[in-house]
């Protein structure tokens, strides 16, 4: 009777620490990109009705 030898794929082996570690740092810092991204989206939002009120403010409270 033959036997067959069975190759391991090397995408099978186990990723070593320092990977990781790499993947997990890469996460976060995707993660931190993505809401730094969304930050600076709102605050650009927020710039017209800043200087709305900044313009119209003094005139509109000066009726009340």
């Amino acid at each position: 009777m033959a036997t067959a030898t069975l190759s391991v794929p090397s995408f099978a082996r186990r990723p070593s620490p320092a990977e990781r570690v790499s993947a997990g740092t890469a996460a976060v810092l995707s993660v931190l990109g993505s809401m730094l991204a969304f930050g600076i989206a709102a605050l650009g939002l927020l710039v017209v009705p800043v200087a709305a009120a900044v313009v119209f403010g003094p005139a509109l409270l000066a009726l009340f």
